[in-house]
């Protein structure tokens, strides 16, 4: 059987396809994975020892777009006309180059496999070489009550979190459905009648909720065996040698706090880091900083501040990424930008969690990390003085610690979660085939 993986976004949304991609080649699938063109050379390395897996470059480059003024500015705007403008620029960006992309890696494939970002385009293919399409959710991305989509506040109630989950989806139609129908139009396929949550809705299909119940501990009884919560999909092998510097600097001191942003552009990134770091040094902590794609690590200002000669040259460590399994356990906090998979990093190692979000579904995150007891969360734009300080004595404090803890014990083990995601989408693909709109 030939399964087609493709997972666009940043890293963290790439990771969980890897980890399934590698569970499906144990057990005798061949496999092909689409992923943007910036990530494809990390994911064939990561896959390099695994037998009948190709790895293809599918519609735009991510890191660009996180970086455009579209990501970074238009979607974060206070005019939710503009906000809604830019997420179907984002939704629909390159569209028909990445349904040319991925018709050609999966043309003679049993099943298209995709997370919800691109799910458009996965969905279209699928219907288009008529096999199944099983998505593969890494937040909660359809009509609940247990939950709000940013930036509704997460304290609204119940009904109104559903309305507006439901208002959310026809708006977005509303506003992207001329574009999906040319692109559309492109593969042959006449123009949807409906978007995607109500056309798989329809077709009763599952979706697999990557993500772990403990967070959401009402979302399996409101939604059912159609969108099963098997946990955070994470790499399940050995983690990644670390550099000997690095070793001997986590060794030299007491457990450091993490800083990373990970894909995210930061607005005025080295003044957030900057406060960040001064907040931590007063409180007596080591830090190590993973600057990622926003090139954090780079910012020279900070370094020179605390260059050669001075104490900090060993309270502060600076790295470009580093493997989260290998560094996170030995940390005593985590302070990002509250990605989904920054987030099951953190929370499987136990450590106390600051969410800085910087837009998309981590204030959503966030706002989990904090009803759980296990951190605090905060705007990005909000990191700074004595808010910022707030913060941290919260996520520092030993019972914040006890709660953390507590989590990483109640969360699936990575091995049992992505077997529980093969599973369903065995059974998933089985029992039910795409038909067209």
């Amino acid at each position: 059987m030939v399964s087609t993986l493709v997972f666009q976004g940043s890293r963290g949304d790439v990771e969980p396809g890897v980890a399934l991609a590698e569970e499906l080649v144990r057990r005798g699938r061949t496999v092909r994975v689409a992923v943007p063109p910036n990530v494809v050379d990390d994911v064939r390395r990561r896959l390099s020892s695994a037998p009948r897996v190709e790895v293809s470059a599918c519609g735009p480059d991510t890191a660009r777009t996180l970086a455009s003024t579209v990501a970074t500015r238009e979607i974060k705007s206070c005019n939710p006309f503009r906000r809604l403008r830019a997420a179907t620029a984002l939704a629909t960006e390159d569209g028909i180059r990445t349904r040319r992309d991925l018709l050609a890696v999966a043309d003679g494939s049993d099943v298209v496999i995709g997370s919800n970002v691109g799910q458009e385009a996965a969905l279209d293919v699928a219907e288009r070489l008529g096999v199944p399409y099983v998505p593969v959710h890494l937040c909660p991305v359809r009509p609940t009550r247990a939950v709000s989509f940013p930036p509704l506040p997460q304290r609204v109630p119940g009904p109104v979190r559903l309305a507006g989950w439901h208002a959310l989806d026809r708006a977005l139609w509303h506003a992207s459905r001329v574009t999906e129908a040319a692109h559309r139009r492109d593969l042959g396929l006449p123009p949807a009648s409906s978007s995607v949550a109500r056309r798989l809705r329809r077709l009763r299909t599952t979706e697999i909720q990557a993500y772990d119940p403990a967070l959401f501990p009402t979302l399996p009884t409101e939604w059912g065996a159609r969108r099963p919560l098997v946990g955070f999909l994470r790499p399940t092998g050995d983690p990644a040698a670390l550099d000997p510097d690095l070793e001997s600097w986590l060794s030299a001191g007491p457990a450091p706090a993490y800083v990373g942003f990970g894909s995210m552009t930061v607005p005025d990134g080295p003044a957030v880091v900057g406060a960040i770091l001064d907040e931590l040094g007063r409180r007596g902590y080591r830090v190590l900083v993973a600057g990622g794609w926003s090139g954090l690590g780079a910012a020279e200002g900070l370094r020179s501040e605390r260059g050669p000669g001075s104490d900090a040259v060993d309270r502060v460590r600076w790295v470009d990424q580093v493997d989260h399994r290998a560094v996170l356990p030995r940390c005593a906090a985590v302070v990002h930008h509250g990605g989904a998979g920054t987030v099951a990093a953190g929370l499987g190692a136990g450590c106390p969690t600051l969410v800085c979000s910087v837009g998309a579904d981590q204030p959503l995150w966030g706002a989990r990390v904090t009803a759980l007891g296990a951190g605090a969360s905060m705007p990005v734009r909000s990191a700074r003085g004595a808010a910022l300080g707030h913060a941290l004595d919260r996520v520092l404090h030993p019972d914040t610690r006890s709660r953390a803890a507590a989590i990483a014990r109640e969360l699936a083990p990575p091995d049992v979660a992505v077997r529980a995601a093969a599973d369903v989408l065995e059974s998933a693909t089985d029992r039910r085939i795409p038909c067209p709109d």
